[in-house]
C-alpha cells in the first residue's frame, strides 16, 4: 500500500470534487464564524454514518433531508470529506458513497492490531458475566491455538492453558474459523487436516466436515458437545478483520454437564457480540441480534401453539391436502417436520445437511433444498436423492425460500451463506428437472407467492426491507418487470415469509417484530396480528376450509433473556382466522 505524503491533498483527482454548483454555495458560507473543531467533527462523523447506514449512493438531496444540517453547511462538509478521500462523488449521478481512503486507514490499524490486547476486555466481561472459562484463539496451521483465557468461576474445570492446540476439527473454535474461510482457503485446510477420531461424536469425513462448515456459517457460530473429549464441550463465534477475513474466535468452554445444546444456542447472542466489539465488524447481517420489545396491542384471534419445539430456524410451512399435513424445515438443526392436523403430532426427521425449504411432490415424497442442491427426500429412509443443482459450481451459497405455482414449478432463491450482498439469484425449476435463472441481485431473498389471478408474482428481499412484484405469465414460466410493492421501516422488524389469501392480501411474518402482518394487493397496512414470539418467520394457509394460517418461528440468537420473555421461541402456531381464507398451495409436478 502507498503511503500518503503531506502534499498528497493537492495531487487529487478533481473528478472527485462535487460540482462546480456546490462551490458557490461553499464560498457564500466562508464569511460564517465556523463550528467549533469537535462540532465540525461530530457533524462529520454523522454525515459518514448516514452514508454508511445507507446501502446505496446518497444525493445531497437525501442527504440534507437525513442530516438535518443547513446547506450551506452541508456543502462545505462534503467538500472536505472528498477531499480527504472519506467520501466519493460521482459526477455523472451526483451521488456520494464511502470512499476509498477509509480502506487505507483501516489497514493501517490492522496492521499494528493486536488481537489480545483488543480482546482483553471483552474476553473479562464475558467471563464475569456467564460465569465459565472463555478463550480466544487464532488459526496456526492445521491447529488453534489458545492465544488468551480468562478462566470461569472456581467450580468449573475448564482451565485451558495459553498456548495449548486444539484440533479444527473437533474444536468449536476451530470450526467457528475454518467454516469463514473463503472457499479455496477451507477445501486446502480440509485436505491437509488429520481427521483423527477423538469421541464417537468426532467428525472423521470431508463431506460431514463441510456439512458442518455450512450450518457453522449460516448460524454464525460453532458448537462443540463431546467431540474433543467426552466431558467437554464449548460454543465460539469467529472475529474477522476490517475486509471480513477469519482471524480468530471467542470462545465459551466448560464441562459437557454445564453446556448442553440448548444452552450453547442462547449464550450465542452474547458471544456473536462479544466478537463484533473485539473487530467492529458486523457478524450475521441477515437476522440481528437485537429483538424489539413485544408490541403492547394484543390480537383479536387466538394464537395456539401446536407443536411446542425449540427450532433453531423454523422456515417453509407447507400445507398437503393430500396428506392432511403441514411439512416445513429447521433450517439450521437441521431437519424436516411434519405436522399431522388429525392427530396434532409433530414429527421431526432429522437430515444431515440444511435443508432450507420442502414441498410436496405430486408424484408422492418431497422435494427439499440443500447446499448440495435440490434433492427427493424419502421420509421413511431419509434418503436424499439428487434432483437437480442450478447453483452447482458457486460457493459459499445456499438455497433458501421457495414455493411451487399453481402449475407445479418450483420457484427458489438462494443467497450466500453469511447473507453477503447481493450474491443471490432467482430460479424457475420445471418437472423434469430442468430450470432457468430469472433474476439476481438478491441478498436475502425470502416470502414467494402468487395473487389469485396468476398475473403477479411477489418475492421478498428481506435485506433490503422490500417485498417486490413481478408481472407474471403462468403458461409459460416468466416473470418481468420487477418493482417495489411494499417497504418494511427497520422499526416495523424485517419481512421474511409470506402467503397470499383469497382476496389477493398478503400475509407476511415480520422478523424481530412479534407479528404477522396483512397487506392489501396495492401494498396497504390492513392488520397486524401479535404472535407470542419476537422471531416468526413464514406463514401458510391450512386445514379443511384453509382458514388456519399456521406460523413457524426461530429461536436462533436469542439470548437466556429473552427466551424467558419468549419461551415458545421455535414451536409451531395456528392461527383460526373468521374472515380470511387462503388459496391451495400447489405440489411440485414431478
Amino acid at each position: 500500500m502507498t503511503r500518503r505524503t503531506p502534499g498528497a491533498d493537492s495531487r487529487r483527482d478533481s473528478a472527485a470534487q462535487p460540482p462546480a454548483t456546490e462551490t458557490k454555495h461553499q464560498a457564500s458560507d466562508a464569511a460564517k464564524p465556523s463550528a467549533s473543531g469537535l462540532g465540525v467533527l461530530e457533524k462529520a462523523m454523522h454525515l459518514l454514518n448516514i452514508v454508511s447506514a445507507r446501502r446505496s449512493p446518497m444525493t445531497f438531496t437525501e442527504l440534507l433531508r437525513a442530516c438535518d444540517l443547513p446547506k450551506a453547511t452541508l456543502h462545505r462538509i462534503l467538500a472536505t470529506l472528498v477531499r480527504e478521500g472519506l467520501l466519493r462523488h460521482n459526477a455523472y449521478d451526483k451521488t456520494f458513497q464511502l470512499g476509498l481512503r477509509l480502506l487505507e486507514l483501516a489497514h493501517d490499524v490492522w496492521s499494528e492490531f493486536d488481537l489480545r490486547v483488543a480482546a482483553q476486555d471483552e474476553l473479562a466481561r464475558l467471563r464475569d458475566a456467564l460465569g465459565e472459562t472463555v478463550e480466544l484463539t487464532v488459526l496456526d496451521g492445521r491447529c488453534v491455538v489458545i492465544l488468551a483465557c480468562e478462566p470461569g468461576d472456581e467450580t468449573s474445570s475448564a482451565r485451558s492453558a495459553v498456548g495449548q492446540r486444539l484440533p479444527v476439527h473437533a474444536s468449536a473454535a476451530g470450526k467457528a474459523i475454518a467454516a469463514n474461510l473463503d472457499s479455496s482457503g477451507q477445501r486446502r485446510l480440509i485436505q491437509a487436516l488429520d481427521l483423527e477420531r477423538f469421541t464417537p461424536r468426532t467428525i472423521v469425513t470431508p463431506t460431514e466436515l463441510h456439512a458442518e462448515f455450512d450450518l457453522v456459517r449460516a448460524r454464525g457460530y460453532a458448537i462443540e458437545q463431546g467431540e474433543r473429549a467426552p466431558d467437554r464441550a464449548a460454543v465460539a463465534a469467529p472475529i474477522f478483520d476490517y475486509e471480513g477475513r477469519p482471524i480468530g474466535a471467542v470462545a465459551i468452554c466448560t464441562d459437557a454437564s454445564r453446556l448442553d445444546a440448548a444452552r450453547a444456542h442462547t449464550l450465542s447472542s452474547a458471544l456473536m457480540g462479544a466478537a463484533r466489539s473485539i473487530t467492529h465488524s458486523a457478524a450475521g447481517k441477515a437476522m440481528s441480534i437485537a429483538t424489539q420489545s413485544p408490541p403492547e396491542t394484543t390480537s383479536s384471534v387466538e394464537v395456539r401453539c401446536v407443536s411446542e419445539v425449540r427450532s433453531l430456524l423454523g422456515e417453509g410451512p407447507m400445507w398437503s391436502p393430500r396428506d392432511n399435513a403441514l411439512y416445513w424445515v429447521d433450517i439450521l438443526t437441521p431437519s424436516v417436520h411434519r405436522y399431522d392436523a388429525a392427530t396434532g403430532v409433530d414429527t421431526e426427521t432429522p437430515l444431515g445437511t440444511m435443508a432450507s425449504l420442502v414441498v410436496p411432490k405430486a408424484s408422492g415424497g418431497l422435494l427439499v433444498a440443500t447446499p448440495g442442491g435440490v434433492m427427493a427426500l424419502d421420509l421413511s429412509t431419509r434418503r436424499l436423492t439428487a434432483f437437480c443443482h442450478p447453483e452447482a459450481g458457486r460457493t459459499n451459497v445456499r438455497y433458501n425460500d421457495g414455493k411451487c405455482d399453481r402449475r407445479g414449478r418450483l420457484w427458489v432463491g438462494s443467497m450466500d451463506m453469511a447473507a453477503a450482498a447481493n450474491r443471490g439469484h432467482l430460479f424457475c425449476i420445471e418437472a423434469n428437472g430442468s430450470w432457468k435463472q430469472v433474476d439476481t441481485g438478491f441478498t436475502v431473498p425470502n416470502g414467494i407467492g402468487w395473487s389469485p389471478d396468476n398475473k403477479t408474482m411477489y418475492v421478498t428481499d428481506t435485506y433490503r426491507q422490500t417485498i417486490y412484484r413481478y408481472d407474471f405469465d403462468l403458461a409459460c414460466g416468466t416473470v418481468g418487470n420487477r418493482r417495489p410493492l411494499i417497504t418494511i421501516a427497520a422499526s416495523d422488524g424485517k419481512p421474511d415469509g409470506l402467503t397470499v389469501d383469497d382476496q389477493g392480501c398478503l400475509w407476511v411474518a415480520l422478523w424481530d417484530a412479534w407479528q404477522i402482518a396483512r397487506f392489501s394487493p396495492e401494498g396497504q397496512l390492513m392488520q397486524r396480528l401479535r404472535v407470542p414470539v419476537p422471531r416468526p418467520t413464514s406463514c401458510c394457509f391450512g386445514g379443511d376450509n384453509l382458514d388456519t394460517l399456521f406460523v413457524t418461528s426461530a429461536s436462533l440468537r436469542l439470548s437466556e433473556e429473552q427466551l424467558a420473555t419468549a419461551p415458545l421461541s421455535g414451536s409451531l402456531f395456528a392461527i383460526q382466522l373468521p374472515d380470511a381464507r387462503g388459496l391451495p398451495e400447489a405440489a411440485f409436478a414431478g
